[in-house]
């Protein structure tokens, strides 16, 4: 493996990841699986970056919605080499301690002016990373209680308890084959708490037992 194995992993509700396969994989590197809630994609952290690599897929994009996929090799050097405001540099950076060069003739001008390493600072290279890193992660802690305050403004406490009888929001889709269309179905039915996961989570079950998987609190009413 390339870059070691990680602690936690965590992933949406797809089959892909739910699969034996996948799970006899993190049981063989001790790896702790968290699952996000159904159709809250904001817990996920590579969601806001598929956001943006569709982002510049649309600026690519052609009126025929063709040859889409040989502009992503461009896309992701893009985002990776590009400073972020939440973490004040750039991502490749963080994970390799240098900027990415994107031209080989950028090679001898680095060289000519003494910046082919990290010169910013007047430290050796593992202390610069250090500082950089420190940085980095005081701005996403700033940057992480900026959006709390905003999502507490209009947030609303829910705290309930296993065994406790809920409605859910219904996702269910229209189906042709079956006759069923979501415009006239119910947008909540009843479900009932299994357990609490964290602070804004809950693994739901319907009313004969059978698990439904997490749900967030915002799709939850008493």
């Amino acid at each position: 493996m390339t870059f070691g194995v990680p602690e936690t992993i965590v992933s949406d509700n797809g089959s892909q990841f739910r699969s034996e396969a996948f799970q006899k994989l993190l049981r063989q590197y001790e790896v702790n699986h968290v699952l996000t809630a159904v159709h809250s994609p904001q817990a996920n952290a590579s969601e806001r970056v598929n956001r943006s690599v569709l982002s510049g897929i649309r600026a690519y994009l052609r009126p025929d919605q063709k040859d889409w996929d040989e502009v992503l090799c461009k896309i992701s050097c893009a985002l990776r080499s590009s400073i972020h405001s939440s973490i004040g540099t750039s991502p490749y950076y963080m994970a390799f301690g240098q900027h990415m060069i994107t031209s080989g003739s950028t090679y001898g001008l680095l060289r000519k002016l003494n910046l082919l390493d990290d010169r910013s600072l007047a430290f050796n290279r593992q202390d610069s990373f250090d500082i950089i890193r420190g940085e980095a992660s005081k701005l996403m802690r700033s940057k992480h209680e900026q959006n709390e305050r905003k999502y507490n403004l209009r947030s609303r406490e829910v705290s309930l308890l296993p065994g406790q009888e809920v409605y859910r929001r219904n996702f269910k889709q229209s189906c042709f084959q079956t006759g069923y269309n979501a415009k006239f179905g119910p947008a909540f039915v009843k479900a009932r708490v299994r357990r609490k996961i964290g602070n804004s989570y809950y693994e739901l079950e319907d009313l004969q037992g059978r698990l439904l998987g997490n749900y967030h609190a915002k799709d939850i009413r008493q």
